[in-house]
């Protein structure tokens, strides 16, 4: 069954969320194609760029974009839980990945059937231009259209540590987008047993950005 789970970083309400995401999306629509939001609906903090003349300042636009995207990302609503507390980080078998993620239920008959949802791949939410900003997108995942997640800064979120073996036989989960729950599943590509360690595809897209190869697992 599904649970809910509050993050360390999320422990705002969902209205806070929803306010602060409302706010994000006036300064973004401000930025991006100059439309003011009218005085009703502009947020308190933004009011002052109202009463500016002259041209908008883009670079003070931009500015409190990332700054409402940062505290949008702080007030992340709860997250769901499938079969997380199964799941435990470990170091992988792939040489120099650092830590993977193994099927490890407390009881030793359970397996995994292929169809399942594991875990769900979440995190801070970006775009194409917040994304630009980030110093690190090692987890940066594009879930569709202009929605990024990004579960780097989010150590508990489980889905982060899921490596990808380069070998389509050792491949046992795939992703499933699901934007309007801005997040993508983790789904059992077939069955799986105690102990083994998750992984899927991350994709030609990811790796032609990275400037480092990855090992293929099997052949090490």
């Amino acid at each position: 069954m599904t649970s809910q789970q509050p993050d360390e970083q999320c422990a705002d309400s969902p209205s806070d969320f929803d306010a602060r995401q409302k706010r994000l999306r006036y300064l973004e629509l401000w930025r991006e194609l100059g439309i003011r939001p009218e005085p009703s609906d502009c947020d308190p903090a933004d009011r002052d760029l109202l009463g500016k003349e002259g041209p908008d300042d883009l670079g003070e636009l931009k500015a409190r974009c990332l700054d409402a995207r940062r505290l949008m990302n702080q007030a992340l609503p709860t997250r769901a839980l499938a079969r997380d507390d199964d799941l435990v980080p470990s170091p992988s078998g792939i040489k120099g990945a650092g830590m993977g993620l193994f099927f490890r239920p407390s009881s030793p008959s359970s397996l995994l059937h292929e169809g399942e949802v594991l875990c769900y791949y979440c995190g801070h939410l970006h775009n194409f231009h917040s994304q630009k900003e980030l110093k690190d997108t090692s987890y940066l995942m594009l879930v569709d259209g202009d929605l990024f997640v990004d579960p780097g800064p989010l150590p508990q979120i489980k889905a982060r540590y899921i490596n990808d073996p380069l070998n389509v036989r050792f491949v046992n989960c795939h992703l499933v987008a699901q934007a309007e729950e801005l997040r993508c599943a983790i789904v059992a590509s077939r069955d799986i047993r105690v102990g083994e360690e998750l992984f899927f595809s991350y994709g030609d897209a990811y790796w032609d950005q990275r400037k480092f190869c990855g090992t293929i697992y099997g052949e090490q």
